[in-house]
């Protein structure tokens, strides 16, 4: 595989990862399931109708906006599972030596 610097200009513009484009198909649709939504709003005639369109819009943002965070914590997550011993076992959870680089012990 080529590095991106080593990639033409043109095919690093193109270029999307796999993870990427789970983000963007999901962004397509609640931008889809939204517009939905609001021609549901928009066929109704209440006299809230500007009330109703504003809460299908910020309810498709929020939501929107709370996958997505979840979404991309698990494409590049802080945090990494530990291998080693169980929770339970006594041993703390894990090989600490993985999270302590000098390896005290501590």
């Amino acid at each position: 595989t080529k590095h991106r610097a080593t990639m033409p200009r043109a095919s690093r513009r193109t270029a999307m990862t796999p993870q990427w484009r789970g983000l963007v198909n999901g962004t397509v649709i609640y931008i889809a399931l939204g517009i939905v939504a609001l021609c549901f709003v928009v066929c109704i005639s209440k006299p809230n109708k500007p009330l109703y369109t504003v809460s299908v819009i910020l309810t498709t943002v929020c939501t929107w906006l709370l996958w997505a965070c979840c979404y991309m914590s698990q494409m590049y997550p802080i945090l990494y599972p530990m291998l080693g011993a169980a929770p339970g076992d006594g041993h703390g959870g894990g090989d600490h030596s993985a999270v302590d680089p000098h390896n005290t012990g501590h």
